[in-house]
């Protein structure tokens, strides 16, 4: 599933425009021209989606980091940089919330997928999991130690 398939169905913006001409190779432009046929949208519709969707997760991680900036000094590291992540099997939640969050799996709000060994924008996580047929907490939980390694490993390279 690619970025334009939450979009197919979705209506042109009734707002002012300008026109942004850009080049492409051929083999380029005539894959994306066909991916385009595919989804029912033009290519001008398609590149609009995928140019609003940069600027949207761009804000998204520039509000997110500020937030991390600013609340920072309050919050106690979870990990140590030097030191490997270890799981506590106490069966007991650290919080009173009975609500799952994937925040113990994340690192630069990115979540480790172990079946593609690839890391994803947490945003975009609950998608990607979706092409698995699977679920954010299911995926993470039924892979626990290769999902473990992965974590282990980006901060090894931090």
């Amino acid at each position: 599933m690619g970025k334009l398939d939450k979009y197919a169905r979705q209506s042109k913006p009734k707002e002012k425009s300008k026109v942004l001409p850009i080049r492409l190779p051929e083999n380029i432009y005539e894959q994306f021209r066909q991916r385009c046929v595919e989804l029912g949208l033009s290519m001008s519709e398609a590149g609009y989606l995928l140019i609003k969707e940069e600027l949207e997760d761009n804000l998204y991680m520039s509000n997110t980091n500020e937030v991390a900036v600013t609340t920072e000094q309050l919050q106690n590291p979870i990990h140590h940089v030097n030191t490997l992540y270890t799981k506590n099997n106490t069966g007991k939640s650290s919080s009173f919330s009975t609500r799952w969050t994937s925040n113990h799996y994340e690192i630069e709000n990115e979540l480790p997928c172990p079946l593609c060994q690839q890391w994803y924008s947490k945003a975009n996580f609950s998608r990607h999991a979706k092409n698995h047929h699977t679920t954010t907490k299911e995926l993470l939980e039924s892979n626990e130690n290769l999902v473990y390694e992965m974590i282990d490993k980006r901060k090894q390279n931090m």
